[in-house]
């Protein structure tokens, strides 16, 4: 079943009130895509950076015009700081910004109603953000479809590092993409007890998200898929680092119901077994 979604929004990780206002170190920033290769303007259109004060905090992506998707687990804490965070489209540079940059501040922010940070990791890690003023479509800004797609084979959009810190890798300021390999096993393995498969998606590959990647998309045949959520860190060793995203067709009835149907309205009547956590909402 196809469902067309559009998908733009916010992404910092819980601990940003211990991070505050402060710019990300070498040490705090360490890795965000692992062994990536690099984007060109355009190409994932609707792949925004959440900002705080001018400083990158996590990825989201275009819902709709006024819409952005990304992780509860980033934008939880922006209670009190709405006013100083903006969503920065049209870009693949963080340091030197395109000519089709967008940059555009917040009016609000929606936690998924059941969302839970508990000791193993967060459950529903979904969340949408209101732009005060709507996002003007081109071909550097727009909103992406999703579905519920098959297959293992998967790609991975964010900004981070080329290498490792340790290893010597400068920190890349360039929007970068990953192949990665969707396999729910590995992190049954990983992270037994907390993983789900019916809400999340996972990868294990060399190359993976990491800090500050929570809230950016995994796509596949251009659809978005999944929202990462988080991992355990990333490795430059070859080492296999399981990934676990939040699986956005889940979640379909309660992104209509804050934000609203997508400019190109989805071909499928909403599901409500594809909504098995919003039913209590419905």
């Amino acid at each position: 079943m196809r469902i067309l979604f559009a998908i733009s929004f916010l992404n910092v990780i819980t601990a940003f009130q211990v991070l505050s206002l402060t710019s990300l170190t070498d040490e705090t920033a360490a890795g965000r895509i692992l062994n990536g290769i690099s984007v060109v303007i355009g190409e994932f259109p609707y792949v925004v950076a959440i900002k705080v004060e001018g400083k990158f905090r996590c990825g989201g992506f275009i819902y709709n015009e006024r819409w952005v998707v990304t992780a509860a687990s980033c934008v939880n804490g922006f209670q009190n700081v709405l006013d100083r965070v903006t969503v920065e489209a049209g870009i693949v540079s963080l340091q030197s910004p395109e000519l089709s940059q967008q940059l555009i501040r917040i009016e609000s922010f929606h936690l998924y109603d059941s969302y839970n940070e508990s000791l193993t990791g967060p459950l529903h890690d979904l969340a949408l953000i209101q732009t005060r003023l709507p996002f003007t479509f081109n071909s550097e800004v727009n909103f992406s479809y999703y579905d519920e797609t098959s297959g293992e084979v998967a790609t991975f959009v964010g900004w981070g590092v080329a290498e490792a810190i340790e290893d010597g890798g400068s920190y890349s300021n360039e929007l970068r993409k990953a192949t990665l390999t969707i396999n729910s096993n590995i992190c049954q393995s990983s992270y037994a007890g907390s993983y789900q498969n019916a809400y999340m998606i996972c990868t294990g590959d060399t190359q993976s998200p990491c800090h500050y990647d929570e809230g950016s998309p995994l796509v596949q045949n251009g659809y978005v898929v999944g929202v990462m959520s988080r991992n355990n860190g990333c490795d430059a060793t070859g080492t296999v680092v399981p990934t676990i995203y939040t699986r956005l067709s889940v979640y379909y009835n309660w992104m209509v119901a804050i934000a609203g149907i997508q400019p190109v309205p989805s071909l499928v009547q909403m599901n409500r077994s594809l909504s098995e956590p919003y039913l209590q909402g419905m």
